[in-house]
């Protein structure tokens, strides 16, 4: 499980990285977003192809379901786009991965998981991980960082935190080693149809114009994103793993990581 572990807390990073940077690229958020949901829907399903196939009327028992997290999935990402651009890689993974605490609540309450030692400071480290990211956040911004500030940390911290619900209730009542592609495929391709009836109001009523850039963009998010899901999902599958566990490990870990990774690459 550590590999997995470590690779998830890696490629949850490498997002808001790559988030952060759209702006650098001048890449359209939204459209980078849109795109990144089908590459990741297309690399899914590009996995043994054949047998994934064979899988797809699996699909039929849970798609409302898929179009539930799909939903999410969009509208959570860009809130998570918006706050790493305004406020910092650091504060939007404090925003998102302090949400753990509704997955691991939810773990506890549906699944019967226990609360040890070890998740308890977990979430204790956490805390001062919490303090310094908002700092950091608000000297990258060189503004104070205030009530006005705390919105889009405010609706990310409960969007991550039903996200990621979400995905241990799909990955216990749905999925297994069989089915775990197209299981993906369907909630990356859910949110890229959100995404998609976005793009062409943007296109037919506002007007704009998709970029190369925002194009490829979504490829590097979307190989990314999947990646970040795919090791997620193998991580709360290990043998005698409860799912709290998991979501304290990984979400400290991205805390952590994230906010050496801004100092260093965003100051």
């Amino acid at each position: 499980m550590l590999i997995y572990l470590l690779l998830s807390i890696l490629s949850s990073t490498f997002l808001l990285i790559i988030l952060k940077s759209f702006i650098r690229w001048k890449v359209e958020t939204l459209h980078g977003i849109i795109f990144n949901y089908w590459v990741a829907a297309l690399l899914s399903f590009s996995i043994a192809p054949a047998h994934n196939t064979a899988q797809l009327p699996s699909l039929l028992n849970m798609w409302y379901v898929s179009l539930f997290i799909g939903f999410l999935f969009i509208v959570v990402f860009y809130i998570t786009a918006k706050t790493t651009q305004i406020s910092g890689v650091a504060v939007a993974s404090v925003a998102s991965k302090m949400s753990m605490i509704i997955p691991i609540s939810a773990g506890l309450f549906l699944y019967n998981e226990s609360m040890g030692l070890q998740k308890l400071i977990g979430i204790l480290i956490a805390i001062p991980a919490v303090i310094l990211a908002s700092n950091s956040g608000s000297i990258s911004n060189t503004k104070s960082f205030n009530l006005k500030q705390i919105g889009l940390p405010l609706l990310l911290f409960f969007g991550a935190g039903l996200v990621d619900t979400a995905i241990k209730f799909t990955q216990h009542q749905f999925m297994n080693d069989d089915n775990r592609q197209v299981v993906i495929m369907s909630i990356f391709a859910s949110a890229g149809i959100f995404g998609i009836l976005r793009l062409i109001f943007e296109i037919a009523i506002l007007k704009k114009q998709v970029s190369l850039r925002s194009v490829g963009g979504g490829v590097v998010l979307g190989v990314t994103n999947y990646l970040s899901l795919y090791f997620l999902l193998k991580c709360l599958e290990s043998p005698d793993t409860e799912s709290s566990t998991v979501f304290a490990y990984v979400n400290v870990g991205v805390v952590v990581t994230s906010f050496f990774a801004g100092i260093l690459l965003f100051q």
